[in-house]
């Protein structure tokens, strides 16, 4: 199938994605509407297996946008906590020309820093987006994305994530929704999925039931279904390193692009046991039972999760110190932890991290609101310390020990040392950035395909740093838009770099090869230490946008390995 126009003859395809049950261990936006020619006769027109699309053309009519497309029932209901169906597709035309609504979420304020508040939220969220090349017959290359927001929040309603931009470059875009908070993970025996005998990650789920709309559909809006390129960020990324160890996922993808993914395994994250027991505890507080969060009003049960997350674990609960609503290891969504789970030897990846990845939860201004959105950093060692302890297991010696490799290694970099730069860089490499770099050098190592980069442009001032998420507005090419440009910037240095972190993105999806310039391609990681990418720094690379070199600040992740015990 390929795109075409409403008054072609209708070619009806009603095939239907079901969810394996096997149990497998600034660029100024054009808007979408108006110009371009919209009328009802001229507006594209798509058969897929959700039934038959009417979307919009951008401005200039170059860019078809379809969105707010259901790729699997409303979870409602009895669907509650049940691994997503197959959408139901009418004989009507549905009209792709808004956003979904998002899953019901509430943005801690450091999260307002990139994301603002969605429109619309609710349960009926299993939405997803496609922006295309209006030319029919082609067979282009795919990009999934799956926004991160620590399994919480995130919405491809946001204009952060508006795929025009990148769709310009010749890929076909999609984006997609999904279950999160309380709705996305909960997880207990009781739940347990009568048709799929799932019990947990109804969040990866989902996620796997849009990896197979696209492999379905792909071809419907001129793009290759065989040349698809996952793309994540946060928790997004460690999603997609999940799925690409998933051999029901990773048949629908051929590439993946993971930015700061984390490391979540228990402690970390629930077990599967103690999930049960969290889950009953949230049952207990709304006085039902765990079958019976199926019949309590979604804000209501998102409301009283997030009130129990703020307490205490409850008692017998060993796991879920870090997360308590993210991906568990089930052995059939989640087969493992993916820092110490073999990649794939026949699929490229690329790993990225942000330059100072804790800056964006311990040191983030608003410049829109003139505000912290952040607590004070700490302003001692005995401050720090106790900051650190739980980081590492509860171990005073061991905090000692981290903080001194981090106060030696910004020394040998001459970087400041105050104890709340040590902060920033401690808790971004223990949340973040320590498992990007081990991983992709274990890539190397067994000779995967793995490319590695820092994204270094730092943001304007007063605001410091680097922090997580900065790169977002340049992968779009969303950074001029009003809410980002007094954050990142809007010159002629993010033009230049959110032109070659997007041609870089591009020309992966399309070969698994990748330039940075015309006469510059972006090299393999192999054991050397001199071939990553960085993507800014100083003075923005002389115009260019990026360089290649080692890998910054290696020296402070080596003392993870006893930590971490690696």
């Amino acid at each position: 199938m390929t795109l075409r126009d409403s008054h072609e003859p209708r070619t009806t395809d009603r095939r239907r994605f079901i969810l394996s049950a096997t149990g497998l261990a600034a660029l100024s936006l054009t808007g979408c509407g108006g110009g371009g020619g919209n009328s009802a006769s001229d507006r594209p027109m798509v058969d897929t297996s959700s039934g038959k699309l009417r979307g919009q053309r951008s401005a200039d009519g170059s860019i078809a946008s379809f969105l707010g497309v259901p790729y699997a029932q409303a979870p409602t209901g009895a669907l509650r906590f049940r691994s997503p169906q197959a959408y139901r597709a009418t004989s009507d035309v549905f009209d792709a020309t808004a956003f979904g609504a998002a899953s019901i979420q509430t943005l801690p304020a450091y999260v307002s820093w990139i994301y603002s508040p969605p429109d619309r939220s609710g349960e009926d969220c299993l939405t997803l987006n496609v922006w295309t090349p209006s030319q029919s017959g082609k067979q282009l290359p795919v990009v999934v994305w799956f926004h991160g927001g620590a399994w919480r929040t995130g919405a491809t309603s946001m204009p952060l994530m508006n795929g025009e931009a990148l769709a310009r470059k010749g890929v076909v875009v999609i984006t997609a929704n999904f279950r999160l908070g309380a709705l996305g993970t909960l997880s207990h025996p009781d739940l347990i999925d009568p048709d799929t005998g799932m019990q947990a990650n109804w969040q990866l789920q989902d996620q796997i039931a849009v990896l197979q709309w696209v492999r379905q559909n792909a071809q419907a809006f001129g793009g290759d279904a065989g040349n698809v390129t996952l793309i994540g960020q946060s928790a997004g990324g460690t999603s997609g390193a999940i799925l690409s160890q998933n051999p029901v996922a990773r048949a629908c993808f051929q590439k993946a692009i993971l930015m700061s993914p984390a490391g979540i395994p228990a402690p970390s994250a629930f077990t599967l046991a103690d999930a049960a027991i969290y889950t009953e505890a949230l049952a207990t507080r709304l006085q039902t039972t765990p079958a019976g969060l199926r019949n309590v009003p979604a804000q209501t049960l998102h409301e009283a999760e997030l009130a129990l997350n703020a307490l205490p674990l409850p008692t017998g609960i060993t796991s879920g110190r870090g997360l308590r609503v993210s991906p568990i290891i089930d052995g059939k969504t989640c087969l493992g932890d993916w820092t110490r789970t073999a990649w794939p030897a026949d699929l490229p990846v690329m790993f990225t991290n942000t330059l100072t990845e804790g800056s964006f939860f311990l040191d983030a201004y608003d410049p829109i609101t003139k505000t912290m959105l952040t607590p004070p950093l700490p302003g001692s060692r005995a401050e720090l310390l106790a900051l650190v302890t739980p980081q590492v297991g509860g171990s005073p010696t061991q905090a000692d020990a981290v903080i001194d490799a981090y106060a030696a290694a910004a020394a040998s970099d001459n970087r400041p040392s105050t104890p709340g730069d040590l902060w920033i860089e401690i808790y971004g490499d223990r949340v973040l950035r320590n498992f990007g770099v081990r991983y992709a050098a274990k890539v190397a190592s067994e000779g995967g395909n793995v490319r590695y980069a820092t994204y270094a442009h730092e943001i304007k001032a007063p605001g410091r740093g680097v922090p997580h998420c900065a790169e977002i507005p340049m992968l779009f090419g969303t950074y001029g838009l009003d809410y980002y440009r007094a954050k990142v910037g809007t010159g002629q240095a993010e033009m230049q770099l959110s032109g070659v972190l997007m041609g870089a993105v591009v020309s992966f999806s399309r070969d698994s090869e990748v330039q940075l310039a015309a006469d510059q391609a972006w090299p393999q990681l192999s054991t050397r230490a001199t071939d990553t990418v960085s993507l800014g720094g100083s003075k923005d690379m002389g115009g260019v946008g990026f360089s290649i070199g080692s890998t910054p600040k290696l020296a402070q992740l080596k003392i993870w390995d006893a930590v971490l015990r690696y």
